[in-house]
């Protein structure tokens, strides 16, 4: 019991603690080439008919690909790449909207990420938009 108590001590103070990114690993970043509306398209969709209950009719706002690095947690090495944050209503079963919610899309040299923006605890230790950083 004791040695359960401590990792999942360990667990939740490793969650806790963000590593900062710095301007070297920023500096020293690779980024794809923008991606085309065609590809973000694709992968929005591609996304949505795996995590929607009723893909078919969702209303998707995205805005423009913008240069950003994220990660899943806040401890974890950040990617770098081309961030697209899209806002999803998705229709119900029953033919009513359900809430709107937040995906992210990350495209970067070493394939695509989908994060959920709700499972961030701060947003501000998975995700940040270059453009932001002065």
């Amino acid at each position: 019991m004791k040695t359960k108590l401590l990792s999942i001590f360990a667990a939740l103070t490793l969650v806790a603690c963000a590593a900062p990114v710095t301007q070297t690993e920023i500096q020293q970043a690779k980024f794809p080439p923008a991606p085309k509306q065609a590809d973000i398209d694709k992968e929005v969709n591609t996304y949505l008919k795996s995590a929607l209950n009723t893909p078919d009719m969702p209303t998707k706002e995205c805005a423009p690909a913008r240069k950003a690095w994220a990660r899943a947690l806040a401890f974890e090495t950040p990617k770098f790449g081309w961030m697209v944050v899209c806002d999803i209503k998705a229709k119900e079963r029953s033919g009513g909207d359900s809430a709107m919610k937040t995906y992210m899309f990350l495209f970067t040299t070493n394939g695509n990420y989908a994060y959920d923006a709700a499972s961030f605890g701060n947003i501000n230790n998975n995700v940040q938009f270059l453009d932001l950083i002065k």
